[in-house]
């Protein structure tokens, strides 16, 4: 009886055992259509960022700032993103997909 009862105490505090962490920092974010006015070259092309990892866990701010990077110099936000989990042989992580946008080029109303 001893036996099966320290095993079955270690598998109940693992499972029972819950660990937080933080994902992403917004400054906005919406699941809404939201309007932006925007001037013609304030938007770019789809642009997509990733974070894979063999070990260690997968930050989904790096996905999120590789997307807006290869978007190229100026841009500062996406709009219409999209983000997925992806979990791929021995490696896990994040694909962030979305519009660039410069904020600069926000037209006021």
């Amino acid at each position: 009886m001893k036996k099966i009862t320290l095993p079955l105490a270690i598998a109940c505090v693992v499972l029972l055992s819950s660990c937080n962490q933080r994902l992403i920092d917004f400054t906005v974010i919406s699941s809404k259509n939201v309007t932006l006015r925007l001037s013609e070259d304030g938007k770019g092309p789809r642009t997509e960022g990733k974070e894979m990892k063999m070990c260690g866990q997968p930050q989904l701010k790096e996905a999120v700032d590789r997307a807006i990077e290869n978007a190229g110099p100026g841009y500062d936000a996406l709009i219409d993103g999209v983000v997925s989990s992806r979990n791929e042989f021995f490696r896990m992580g994040w694909v962030v997909k979305g519009t660039p946008i410069k904020t600069t080029k926000l037209k006021g109303n």
